[in-house]
Formats: C-alpha cells, structure tokens, sequence
C-alpha cells in the first residue's frame, strides 16, 4: 500500500503533462493547418496523434478525485468550495476573456444568436474552441458526489463496463434528430459527458485498483512498449483509411488504458534522467494553466510572426516557442492578486524529496 501512502504520484503527473504536450500538438498542427492551406504527411501525424490528450487529461481530472476520497473522504461541502475555486472561477474568467479577445480583434458578438443561446453556449465551452473540457469537467462534477456510493473493485469494474456502453452508443450509434430542441442542441454538442464518461469512470477505476495496475504495469514493461507501437501504427493506419480521427472514438476505449499503463510501467526509465523528470513534472503542475492560455498564445503567434515561420521545418521550434510561451504568461499571471481565481497550479515537490519522505514512513 505504500503508493497510496504516498501523497504524490509522479506517474499520474507525467500522464498529466502528455496529455497536456499532445493537446499543444493537435493546437500547434491545426493552426500550421491554416496557415499552411492544408496539412502535410507531418503535420498530420502531429495532429491525429495528438488526440489521445484529451481523454488523457479526463482520465486523470477523474483519478484524481477518486484517489482523495480514498485517502480523505468525502466531504461535499469541500468539494463544493474546492471545485469552485479551481476550475469554475478560471472557467467564468477564461471564457469572457476569449469572448472579449473575438470581439475585439474580430468582430464577434457572442449575442448574436440571442441571450438564451449564449448562456447554453457559455456553459458549453463555445467560448472558445478549447474550453469545451472544462464544460465536459463540470457536467461530470454534478454526477461526482453519486459515485460515492461504489468504493468497491468490484462496483468499480461494473461501473466501467457501463461507462463503455453508454460513452459508445453516444459516440457511434446515437443520431442527431432532425426537428432540434435546447435538450438535443445540448445531447448534439461534442461537450456533452456522455460522449467522454468512460476516460472519467476508467480515472475512478484506476484509483480504486492502483496498487495492483502499478504492480502488474511494472512487471510488464516489454508488453506496454509493445502496446504503445501497435497504438501507433494502427492510429496512423486507422487516420490513412478514414481520414481525420475525434479524440473521443471508440478505439481509444482501447488505445487510453494501453498507453496509460506503458506511462506507469516506464516511469522507472523517464525517473533516472533528472532533467526530464523535473521538465514533465513542471508540465503537469501547469498543464491545467497551459491549457488555458495557450490558445492565446497561439493567436498573438498567427497575428505577429511573419507567415515564413510557419513552415513544417520550424515547427518544433513554434511548438516549444508557444510551450515556453504559456508557461511565461502563466508566470505572469502569479504575480496578480487573486490568480488562484485565473489559473490552478497545484503544489509539486521533487520526486528525490518524495521517494526520501516515502521511505521513512515505510522505515517507521
């Protein structure tokens, strides 16, 4: 039980900051998209294997709700406050910020469609194309405090399979109707949970069977690297065949939990090397603020560096410029009063110090 004594999972931090550098690679490579007059070979393969991070990031948004309850309990009225703070104040403040920036560089008037469809809209995340997680976020928030009542393996493993029946049908069976309602605009919307609700509910499964998914994933280091490369292979082969691929399809049922266990299984090799651990633990505190900003960052980027940059030979230096970018801006943003309103960045600590204090608890 010594990981769930633990009070930092450097595992789920570096889950945590892939999923943040692949949801930068779908921005970075659509926005070459545009500026470009069309993909590449390159960019493409940017963009489409890009879209694991999204689950990735609900997976862990889930995981790390469920693995406090383990070690605290559950106390709604914290979670109330706690939630409030963390992701609904940046939400509010992030989405009139972008509705601001669009009608001020761009002519967007956001009541244009009426009162009634901009609040629908605003909850959505139709502020900007990005924020339409932290809408995803919330939706599962409400449902939250009802999955207390499973704190069993078992109820877990059911739950699951539930999760992948309904996260399915949304995705590959339900059809739009023609005549559409507020309730179907809404069930119609990319935002809704049900279209994500199995990466939430496989986060809840992952922190009630922790300790044996970390056992058996650092066993099989050989079989995750194998994983990994088939996941690969069949993403570039499943996006060759059908074209561009959604975040949220049915293979990534399967694609998700293969990559998340290779990521804890070879942590132990991304642990030796001190500069990569402490550049992916950065990421992962700040990933949530990274994810953000960055949209902006990359529009001050298409609206001020000369059209030559965009060319598929710089483009991992307009990836990490626009990296280094968001993480200045997020910065910036700490020396405001108040920032913990405009951006969450979690505490961290050094995986030397972590492992030290883990070992005199274990001694004691």
């Amino acid at each position: 039980m010594k990981h769930l004594n633990s009070n930092y999972l450097f595992e789920i931090q570096t889950i945590r900051a892939i999923g943040c550098l692949l949801v930068l690679l779908v921005h970075v490579s659509a926005t070459y998209y545009y500026m470009q007059d069309g993909y590449n070979d390159l960019t493409f393969f940017f963009n489409q294997i890009g879209r694991f991070g999204t689950p990735l990031f609900a997976v862990i948004s889930g995981f790390l709700l469920f693995y406090q309850v383990r070690k605290k309990g559950f106390d709604f009225k914290r979670f109330l406050t706690s939630r409030t703070v963390k992701i609904g104040a940046p939400f509010v403040f992030w989405s009139f910020f972008y509705l601001l920036l669009m009608f001020i560089f761009e002519g967007k008037n956001p009541l244009n469609d009426g009162k009634k469809m901009f609040t629908v809209n605003f909850l959505l995340g139709n502020s900007y194309v990005h924020l339409y997680f932290m809408s995803i976020v919330f939706q599962f928030y409400l449902l939250f405090p009802l999955l207390q009542f499973f704190r069993s393996k078992k109820s877990w493993s059911v739950l699951l399979i539930i999760a992948l029946g309904l996260n399915l049908y949304a995705v590959q069976f339900y059809s739009s109707p023609v005549e559409m309602d507020t309730l179907g605009y809404i069930i119609d919307q990319r935002a809704f949970l049900m279209n994500w609700i199995f990466f939430f509910v496989l986060g809840g499964f992952l922190a009630y069977n922790w300790e044996t998914i970390h056992e058996y994933a650092k066993r099989l280091k050989l079989v995750s690297v194998v994983g990994v490369i088939m996941v690969v292979f069949f993403t570039i082969y499943e996006y060759q065949t059908k074209g561009s691929v959604s975040s949220n399809r049915p293979w990534n049922f399967l694609n998700i939990p293969i990559i998340i266990f290779a990521i804890i299984g070879l942590y132990d090799y991304v642990s030796k090397s001190k500069y990569l651990t402490k550049t992916l633990n950065l990421i992962g505190q700040l990933s949530m603020g990274i994810y953000l900003v960055h949209m902006f960052v990359i529009y001050v980027f298409v609206r001020t560096v000369p059209e030559g940059v965009w060319t598929t030979i710089n483009f991992p230096f307009v990836f990490l410029a626009i990296l280094l970018g968001s993480i200045a801006m997020i910065k910036l943003i700490q020396f405001l009063p108040w920032n913990h309103f405009i951006i969450t960045v979690p505490k961290t600590r050094s995986a030397k110090t972590s492992t030290h204090k883990l070992k005199e608890k274990t001694a004691s």
